[in-house]
């Protein structure tokens, strides 16, 4: 029996831009944390996410959506056709702003975000066979992910 498909964010205009910008509506955080726990304390919107979303192929998955937001891809859909003003709660959204800044990093690291992507979704020995895209939802394999990103980045091994 053939692996069911998982649901997709279909029909989203790919935006250019980087993940975290989308995410902050064009805000330069200009490396201030205190700005990012604002707006994570405060809940990112649901259409600034899905914006956040759109600018990575990898993104659009709708295990990812559901990753995020605690809700199907068909209630996603619904939301964003009803128009309805959605707040993310505090966890969704830094949940929300660790894969924008995964992205954000792997991409400055390779160069391109298609190898960027790439990266994100392979198994890695040394996450031990783990792949960076699941890691990154949680806060300690999210630090893992960005600290081994700047490892690659800044030539520094262990």
């Amino acid at each position: 029996m053939p692996a069911a498909k998982a649901p997709r964010l279909t029909g989203l205009k790919k935006l250019e831009g980087k993940p975290v910008e989308l995410l902050l509506r064009g805000q330069d955080t200009g490396d201030d944390p205190m700005l990012i726990l604002r707006c994570t304390t405060e809940g990112f919107e649901l259409r600034d996410v899905i914006n956040m979303l759109a600018s990575s192929e990898l993104y659009q998955r709708g295990d990812l959506v559901k990753r995020i937001t605690g809700r199907s891809v068909r209630t996603v859909r619904r939301l964003l056709k009803e128009g309805t003003s959605v707040r993310l709660d505090t966890p969704q959204s830094i949940i929300a702003y660790q894969y924008a800044a995964a992205l954000e990093l792997a991409t400055e690291v390779f160069a391109r975000q298609a190898k960027a992507e790439s990266w994100l979704q392979q198994s890695a020995t040394y996450f031990y066979g783990h792949v960076p895209l699941d890691l990154v939802g949680h806060a300690l394999g999210f630090r893992m992910v960005e600290e081994y990103l700047n490892q690659i980045k800044y030539g520094v091994y262990q």
